[in-house]
């Protein structure tokens, strides 16, 4: 089977017959090419539909036609492939493996009863379904890579629900495409963030503008990196993009699909462009690449929902994330209720500082101490004669770009709030 700009090809009959019967086809969809004998007679004319006697006619004459059989795109076509993509895209939620996702959408069966649809929706347009069906059959670890993305950036929104039109179909469509334009070599498996992600995202655009995605997603990939996302100690990926760019699947997609696009009958179009809908797909998306480069760099794996929870809570509590966002997400991981009230706790102590991000509780997450990380000796809240000593690095956990390096630290104030508090919350 190749997927071509115009369709779907086979080159042999029973590749064919196969993909008609499994998927339900016969009598809805017709070849856009005739069949042609050896002797150049037309054996089955183009836009007939295929119905189980004409595949008993080929059968029976296997051998004496050329084996070409060029599907049209339909309606009936479209409506497949987008439910093997979105029963492929599903199946991500419910492998228990993928700890993470499988948590994030588990407990809210309320808002999930209309998951099946906002997934099948997005695959609105024929060179969409197009390119997708062709990374789910020849790509599909990226595949599932790339839906991971998009069910962390929905999991965002879909929690609550919101006013604005198509927040949920953007938001899954901007982590969707986010990393679309790095297969090659396994290079998604690396982490990306600073430049990068910038070179990355410049050819995931690209892409995205060719399988004509709404501006608010487009806009979406375009700025979810510009909150200085970094992974302390990590190395980010390497990215050639001329190199990235003469990797066939890329060709492929950038090549798009030179067809006319329609959207779907039963889906009203996307209109002008939306404010409140795009600033809420950024929102998303930011939380989904902040969330799937940690998964990449987790080893702990039996743990790694409490880990990044903890993290990303954190990271909410200090601003970096929208809280009408990052907080629903969090109360659907109530086994780690404990965990997420400590790390609140620490960070709202953390943000009493008099010089803003000064405080630092150590070691987090279970910390026990709080010290002035920029030795401002001047405030108030200085405890005279108490420095701490640091003798090695200390992990971030997660906050962007922070860490606390080795040296020594004045003690501060609100660790006699932070034990009064943290002993209450653990009660």
């Amino acid at each position: 089977m190749k997927i071509t700009n115009a369709g779907i090809e086979f080159l042999e009959f029973n590749e064919f017959k196969n993909f008609a019967v499994d998927y339900d086809l016969l009598g809805s969809v017709s070849l856009s090419e005739p069949v042609v004998g050896k002797n150049g007679n037309i054996l089955i004319k183009e836009k007939v539909a295929i119905k189980e006697n004409i595949l008993m006619k080929l059968e029976g004459m296997e051998g004496n036609y050329i084996p070409s059989f060029k599907l049209a795109m339909s309606k009936d076509l479209m409506r497949m492939l987008r439910m093997v993509l979105s029963k492929a895209i599903l199946s991500r939620i419910e492998d228990r493996s993928n700890e993470f996702i499988y948590h994030l959408y588990e407990q809210n069966a309320e808002r999930m009863a209309s998951l099946k649809g906002i997934i099948q929706n997005s695959f609105y347009s024929k060179s969409l379904a197009l390119s997708f069906f062709r990374i789910l059959l020849s790509h599909k670890e990226f595949f599932n890579h790339l839906a991971d993305f998009g069910l962390i950036s929905l999991g965002a929104v879909i929690q609550k629900k919101y006013g604005f039109k198509m927040v949920n179909r953007f938001s899954f469509l901007a982590g969707l495409c986010a990393d679309i334009s790095v297969s090659k070599e396994g290079l998604y498996k690396q982490s990306f963030f600073g430049s990068s992600l910038t070179s990355a995202v410049g050819l995931s655009l690209e892409i995205a503008r060719k399988l004509n995605l709404p501006e608010e997603v487009i806009s979406a990939i375009n700025n979810h990196g510009s909150n200085g996302f970094e992974i302390p100690g990590v190395s980010p990926a390497n990215i050639n993009v001329e190199e990235l760019r003469k990797h066939q699947l890329n060709q492929d997609l950038l090549t798009g699909s030179g067809m006319e696009d329609d959207a779907s009958d039963d889906e009203e179009e996307a209109g002008e462009y939306a404010d409140d809908t795009a600033e809420v797909t950024l929102d998303a998306l930011k939380i989904a690449r902040y969330i799937i480069e940690n998964l990449k760099i987790t080893s702990d794996k039996e743990h790694v929902s409490e880990k990044l929870l903890v993290m990303f809570t954190y990271n909410a509590e200090k601003g970096l994330f929208r809280k009408d966002l990052a907080d629903p997400m969090i109360d659907r991981f109530k086994e780690f209720d404990q965990a997420i009230k400590r790390i609140r706790t620490i960070a709202d102590i953390e943000n009493k500082c008099k010089f803003q991000t000064s405080a630092w509780a150590y070691p987090k997450p279970k910390a026990a101490q709080i010290l002035c990380r920029d030795k401002n000796y001047q405030c108030p809240w200085i405890v005279n004669g108490w420095d701490l000593r640091i003798i090695s690095p200390q992990d971030p956990f997660g906050h962007i770009g922070i860490s606390l390096d080795v040296g020594t630290y004045p003690k501060c104030a609100l660790e006699e709030e932070l034990h009064e508090k943290i002993k209450y919350s653990d009660s």
